[in-house]
């Protein structure tokens, strides 16, 4: 793993405003999508994660 890049363990949030979806996470990350993009981003993610989930953990 790149030694800038450390996967935070902490789960983001998500909200409804004024028919956005504001995501914030930690380390100060904050998104506003469009429902669509923020449905799309939801597949992705869930793609990824079992994904991630099926490869060999980093040992560093």
């Amino acid at each position: 793993m790149n030694e800038l890049r450390v996967p935070f363990s902490e789960a983001m949030t998500a909200h409804a405003v004024e028919g956005e979806v504001v995501v914030l996470g930690p380390d100060s990350v904050a998104v506003a999508l469009t429902p669509e993009a923020a449905e799309e981003s939801a597949r992705r993610l869930t793609t990824a994660a079992a994904e991630a989930r099926r490869q060999p953990a980093n040992s560093d």
